[in-house]
């Protein structure tokens, strides 16, 4: 660009600058932002490639987890879950279905195979208040504690004392 003023007669500057075709063309600057655009929009594609790749591997990875977890739970050998069909989906109500469904083929009896142990109403009774005797029990520093001031009393009164005390 070059600087040139101009005076009319008696009407002031005119333009400080005046604009040749050369210095600037609008065509050169569309052509610079298209290819600024292009590679910006490569870039963009590249970056989504890449995440979906990585979904799709940890979709997959997450799928077999979910598969292998509920064959598990049921007693049966994970090895199963790769011929367990893409279409089923990765629930354990689903996995169980299919697994009833499939069970023969793989020599699986789903009868003897449970999520929880069997356990007898009368063994979890007695199970139950052994932990409840643990937990309110004394501690034998306690009890050691007990006997020695029970041996130390000079008195009918001090051994009455140390019996109310104890809780005996």
């Amino acid at each position: 660009m070059r600087s040139t003023q101009t005076t009319n007669k008696g009407e002031g500057p005119m333009s400080n600058y005046d604009y040749d075709d050369d210095d600037f063309s609008i065509e050169d600057t569309a052509n610079d932002l298209v290819k600024q655009l292009r590679k910006a929009n490569k870039q963009k594609e590249k970056e989504l490639a890449d995440l979906k790749s990585q979904f799709e591997n940890l979709s997959k990875a997450q799928r077999e987890r979910a598969i292998k977890d509920a064959l598990a739970s049921r007693g049966v050998n994970p090895k199963i879950a790769s011929f367990i069909p893409q279409d089923i989906d990765p629930t354990e109500e689903s996995v169980s279905k299919w697994l009833s469904d499939y069970a023969d083929v793989f020599g699986v009896d789903l009868g003897q195979t449970q999520s929880a142990p069997n356990v007898d109403p009368a063994q979890a009774k007695q199970y139950q208040k052994m932990t409840q005797a643990v937990d309110s029990g004394s501690s034998p520093d306690g009890a050691d504690d007990i006997m020695r001031r029970l041996m130390n009393a000079g008195s009918r009164e001090e051994l009455d004392e140390v019996i109310r005390q104890s809780g005996l």
